[in-house]
């Protein structure tokens, strides 16, 4: 091998393992499976820390990458390890700099998962089912021009969302937290929303506990007007019916299946964890 040739090869094993070195990681790290059959599970990105208690390799890839299930793109094999399942839940536990942010704590996340689950991904776009937020024939309502300072959207209740100033990027973005599948943008208004937005949440409909929880006869819950003597709030809806009814009625909008390029994560590789 002649000097010019071993020099270059020199270099490129530095930069390639100042690359790996320089990759956010944990100080330290527990993993180990949770109980089968037990219920309940979260994940928190705390101050320089990881914790996932008794959740699926699938969920916490979701929360660490700020996808939806429908962005997980993955052949049986690896859907088989990573899915939600008897026997294929964890608790892990990875502390860090204790000034790191939760971006930070997500990117230390993203090392852990590729040292500890040999996890191997990339990203693309596929065309997938989507919901096109259009205007309504009646116009939309609460539209205005963007003349203020920027606003934001409260969520009030499960089934109910608030929001002042609010762009139509942001708003179909939110909405698609409560959808089956991503929401775009079709309205081309270019100025804000003011809305106050009730509907009985899907998942209440699904489980058929919308009345347990006061979501009777397409109204809302008690509790809803509570919350505006509590804390004397303009005035809100009081129906609440499916969302994408809620949607028409209340905003003036609508939601309209089509197709659309979407952004995926796909799944190359996977591995049961080394767990300690």
């Amino acid at each position: 091998m002649n000097r010019a040739i071993a020099w270059s090869l020199a270099v490129l094993l530095s930069v390639t393992a100042v690359a790996q070195e320089s990759k956010p990681k944990f100080d330290v790290a527990s993993v180990r499976s949770a109980t089968p059959g037990e219920t309940g599970g979260r994940v928190q990105f705390l101050p320089g820390r990881l914790r996932a208690q008794n959740v699926s390799l699938d969920f916490l890839i979701q929360q660490t990458y700020g996808i939806r299930d429908y962005q997980v793109v993955a052949a049986p094999e690896w859907r088989a390890i990573i899915g939600d399942g008897y026997g294929r839940r964890y608790y892990i536990d990875a502390t860090g700099d204790p000034s790191a942010n939760e971006q930070s704590v997500k990117e230390m996340t993203k090392t852990l998962l590729a040292e500890r689950f040999a996890l191997r991904l990339h990203t693309e776009k596929r065309e997938l089912p989507v919901y096109q937020l259009n205007v309504a024939k009646g116009g939309a309502k609460g539209a205005r021009a963007a003349d203020g300072p920027p606003g934001g959207i409260g969520i009030m209740a499960s089934g109910w969302i608030r929001g002042e100033g609010v762009t139509p990027l942001h708003f179909v973005n939110i909405l698609s937290r409560y959808l089956d599948r991503p929401v775009i943008d079709g309205t081309n208004l270019s100025g804000v929303l003011d809305f106050d937005l009730t509907w009985t949440p899907q998942d209440a409909l699904l489980t058929g506990n919308a009345q347990e929880l006061g979501f009777t006869g397409g109204e809302c819950p008690a509790a809803f007007a509570d919350l505006v003597a509590r804390y004397k709030l303009k005035e809100r809806n009081t129906t609440c019916p499916n969302i994408f009814v809620a949607v028409e009625e209340q905003l003036g909008l609508r939601l309209e299946p089509t197709r659309a390029p979407v952004d995926v994560l796909v799944i190359d590789s996977v591995s049961r964890p080394t767990e300690n």
